[in-house]
């Protein structure tokens, strides 16, 4: 090999040991920001449904205060309760899925 062909040849080598590192340096930065914001996520998924958990228990209180609660009034107590559980169990899912995607 002459000195023109190495010289070429350490060059382009150096263009992909440069591009390879460059590549995994920003995937890696995009993995990075990407845990930190379905972390955020997580967490105020969490608070806004400790919220909603909170609201529609006090206001599940209040009608079972009541005296004679009626039977539509403990469908509709009994259906928020499992809406919530439901909205709250397929969120966490797709979090839980998004941040193995991202390990």
């Amino acid at each position: 090999m002459n000195n023109s062909n190495f010289f070429w040849f350490i060059l382009i080598a150096i263009f992909v040991i440069a591009t390879i590192f460059c590549a995994w340096y920003k995937f890696s930065a995009w993995q990075k920001r990407i845990k930190k914001e379905t972390d955020e996520v997580e967490e105020a998924v969490d608070a806004a449904f400790s919220k909603l958990r909170m609201k529609i228990e006090k206001e599940i209180e209040f009608l079972d205060k009541e005296p004679g609660l009626s039977k539509e009034e403990k469908e509709i107590r009994d259906k928020l309760q499992e809406a919530l559980e439901s909205s709250e169990k397929t969120i966490k899912k797709e979090i839980e899925d998004v941040k193995k995607a991202v390990d």
